[in-house]
């Protein structure tokens, strides 16, 4: 009979292995009792690199980073009982980013569940609202069945870690005492690769042939998450077709002239032109007023989404294609050439007299804004800007053109936690400067202890007004304005300067814009650039620059 030292060293060794065959190169482990056997394997895998990170929260939120900086699927291990249920923010968030996170709790074995021992909670399916495959391995026993369920679990689970199936998967692993693997028996670690799935999905453009026949025809494109995006650019070319590419989408680093970066400020000054049709590309955009029109337009909208879990949001389309955008637009072929030369040039024409109006505007503004657009100027084709939620996301969809910097952000759940870590470990594979206000910055503090332990450079860039900015453009700042400050606007007073020292990061405080203007972010090291600003003077120079979009409208239409 196998001991139990043996069988817990084949199985957690077999485990790490199956991880690297299917393409995992990096686990983020929170340090714990439970999970030794797996941690274990994991720092002894010879082409594996682990992160060690003591916050299970925020070391979820890295690994989604990692993600997005490598494009390959990352794994996070922690220990038994609650340390698991800090998961739970950045498991939501990574299924709704359809990002492949591997989720692996430790756990403590069946005879001590529900009887009261200690660091024993339910962990069985905990997070089966979020994940796209759960499994509760068996107990180490030594036999063949259960290496061949490990590799069976680990090839049905491998479908949602590439491919439009992609989100994350939950492995609940029980260990029983003694933990310590056989580390002599490393020759069980082994550096195969397993053939992975190709998803291709072939359309039927006769369904919409007659449709991209209309005139007045657009191309919405969200969040792409590393999809190609030339045969956009060359649809668009061919058929004359504007463009209105969020951010996220990374076609406004290619300067086209078909690329329209103003619509949200156009929709927000009244632009309400008729459309035969709409493509919709890949994830909903983050346009307030520009989803407000998808849900009203009576426009024909085609949604394309290289996943098998469409969304819907704002409005169901009326019709959908699982494919890669790239894959759509190369199936297209129009039997007429559609004449749209003066529809282009309209909205061509309406981009120009906007950035116009925009630069002019930020040569004399001192709000957030002039920051962000002094911030973006700053940035070249070799950095990657990580964009916090609620004001600086929604700046950066107003002022990003004319730059070739690639923009990322935290877009699933849209939340305001794990921003800090998620952008640390982009930094490991990019060039990283993060965007950030003061109360999701506070919000994940414990972050930056990444960076602190493993030398990971990145430029923060906090913009401070003392509270959540993006309230004072909602309704109750002035309905409930006798309760605003302490229910919305939270003030924390909190100076940054000292978190600055806590974790070995340079600070440096600007409270005028002209000097940051002639400030340059560091090649090198960690920096905290700390921008000081006022809630309620942000809202007016907003308000300034909104009127001057709707005289564009006004008088162009």
């Amino acid at each position: 009979m196998t001991n139990h030292s043996d069988a817990l060293t084949q199985q957690v060794f077999t485990f790490a292995s199956e991880l690297y065959a299917y393409g995992v190169r990096e686990v983020v482990i929170s340090p714990g009792s439970r999970s030794t056997p797996l941690a274990l394997a994991l720092e002894a895998h010879p082409k594996i690199k682990t992160w060690i990170h003591p916050d299970e929260r925020s070391a979820a939120f890295f690994a989604l980073g990692l993600i997005k900086g490598s494009k390959k699927p990352v794994a996070i291990l922690c220990t038994s009982g609650t340390a698991a249920a800090n998961y739970t923010p950045a498991i939501a968030e990574s299924q709704i980013s359809r990002l492949p996170l591997i989720v692996l709790t430790s756990d403590r074995p069946h005879e001590l569940r529900s009887v009261g021992a200690p660091q024993a909670i339910n962990q069985v399916n905990m997070f089966s609202n979020y994940v796209n495959f759960q499994f509760d391995l068996p107990i180490a026993d030594g036999s063949e069945q259960l290496l061949d369920t490990i590799h069976y679990q680990m090839q049905i689970a491998s479908q949602y870690l590439y491919g439009p199936h992609r989100g994350p998967i939950h492995f609940n692993m029980p260990f029983r005492e003694p933990l310590t693997p056989d580390m002599d028996r490393v020759d069980l670690l082994t550096s195969e690769n397993k053939t992975l799935p190709h998803y291709q999905k072939s359309i039927a453009v006769h369904d919409i042939s007659a449709t991209l026949q209309k005139k007045k025809g657009l191309i919405i494109v969200g969040d792409l998450q590393h999809q190609e995006v030339d045969q956009i650019l060359t649809y668009s070319t061919i058929y004359d077709l504007p463009i209105l590419a969020d951010p996220l989408s990374q076609l406004r680093k290619n300067n086209h002239p078909n690329v329209i970066t103003t619509y949200d400020l156009l929709y927000r000054a009244g632009l309400d032109l008729d459309v035969d049709f709409v493509i919709r590309v890949g994830k909903p955009v983050i346009s307030k007023k520009l989803n407000q029109w998808l849900k009203r337009t009576s426009a024909y909208q085609i949604l394309v989404q290289n996943n098998d879990k469409i969304d819907v949001f704002p409005t169901p389309p009326d019709i959908s294609y699982e494919i890669s955008a790239n894959d759509f637009f190369r199936s297209l072929i129009e039997e007429e050439n559609v004449q749209r030369k003066d529809w282009l040039e309209l909205w061509q024409s309406l981009e120009r007299q906007s950035r116009i109006e925009i630069k002019d505007y930020l040569n004399h503004a001192s709000d957030e804004a002039a920051y962000v657009g002094e911030l973006i100027h700053k940035l070249s084709n070799e950095d990657a800007l990580f964009v916090g939620n609620s004001m600086p996301i929604r700046d950066v969809d107003n002022l990003m053109f004319e730059t070739e910097a690639e923009v990322y952000a935290n877009r699933g759940a849209n939340g305001i936690d794990g921003v800090v870590s998620t952008a640390i470990g982009m930094a490991v594979h990019k060039n990283v400067t993060l965007l950030i206000g003061d109360l999701s910055f506070y919000h994940d503090m414990n972050g930056l202890l990444m960076a602190k332990l493993n030398d990971i450079h990145i430029n923060i860039v906090l913009v401070n007004n003392d509270g959540g900015g993006i309230f004072s453009y909602l309704p109750q700042k002035d309905s409930a304005s006798e309760y605003f400050e302490r229910l919305f606007g939270t003030p924390t007073g909190l100076d940054f300067e000292h978190t600055a020292l806590l974790y070995d990061f340079t600070f440096e405080r600007f409270e005028n814009l002209t000097d940051f203007k002639y400030m340059e972010l560091s090649a090198m090291g960690s920096h905290i650039y700390e921008v000081l600003t006022s809630r309620e003077d942000n809202l007016q120079q907003h308000q300034i620059l909104y009127k001057k979009l709707s005289d564009i409208v006004n008088v162009t239409l």
